[in-house]
């Protein structure tokens, strides 16, 4: 058999044997030593977020791949399910996409659409990239590889998204419906109010639609306790807080602990 092109996706693989993956965000730090650190703090995958975040694809690029390198695996959450914004990523060395901010199943079906290469979507062929370690080689090995390891993220965050549940998780090619309860918590009307009886009923039904389809639930909590529960109800895809939260939070105990001795 050839050398692999394109290079093993763990956290997919995780996934499709049962077992569990952790992650965080990557909100700001562009400097791609942060995946060393977060390899180091024990996760599995970071979501970088170009929704929110201050990435440019160049930045994307270098922390994709530092991060496949070094056996983290890189999920970009794009501004935007366009073409552009999904493909550059793929091809700069991101294996996963994170879809924000989508309303049905159609919208799913574009982004898998353009995340899969053909016969499954339609993703356009560029070899010697990012994603091939700027390597050339067969396109068909190439295609059918890069097909099998993308991992399909779909955030659950819209009133639109929870109604057609069913309909978004059955499209073929997602693997993760991910809920982003800040965001799903306003659009039910129970803004920010995550143990809200509301939003855990939505949480529940994406759950279950999840076990009816095969498709892994998929969870971000800012609150410890929170992040236990949801992993201890049947989440296997948990994303816990973000890079600068991490830091601050660490930064807080110590510097409490330190003053501590001064305050006697």
């Amino acid at each position: 058999m050839a050398d692999r092109l394109i290079a093993p996706n763990r956290s997919k693989r995780a996934l499709a044997e049962g077992s569990a993956v952790l992650g965080t965000m990557v909100a700001e730090i562009r400097q791609p030593a942060v995946m060393q650190l977060l390899v180091n703090g024990g996760f599995d995958f970071a979501i970088i977020d170009n929704e929110h975040g201050p990435f440019t694809i160049e930045t994307i690029a270098d922390l994709s791949r530092t991060a496949v390198a070094l056996g983290i695996t890189p999920i970009v959450r794009v501004p935007d399910i366009a073409y552009p914004y999904i493909a550059q990523a793929l091809d700069a060395g991101a294996q996963g996409i994170m879809a924000p901010r989508i309303y049905t199943a159609a919208q799913t079906k574009q982004v898998v659409d353009t995340v899969k290469y053909p016969p499954f979507g339609q993703r356009g062929s560029a070899m010697s990239r990012g994603q091939t370690t700027f390597r050339g080689g067969n396109v068909i090995q190439m295609m059918e590889e890069a097909n099998q390891e993308s991992l399909v993220v779909i955030q659950i965050e819209t009133r639109e998204a929870l109604e057609s549940i069913d309909e978004i998780v059955s499209v073929p090619g997602v693997d993760v419906a991910f809920i982003g309860p800040n965001d799903l918590s306003i659009a039910l009307g129970v803004p920010g109010q995550t143990t809200s009886s509301v939003l855990v009923a939505a949480i529940e039904r994406v759950m279950d639609a999840c076990g009816r389809h095969g498709v892994t639930a998929g969870i971000q909590m800012n609150d410890m306790q929170l992040a236990l529960h949801w992993a201890e109800r049947g989440f296997r895809m948990v994303s816990y807080s973000a890079e600068t939260s991490l830091l601050t939070s660490a930064a807080l105990t110590a510097t409490a602990s330190l003053r501590t001795v001064y305050q006697k």
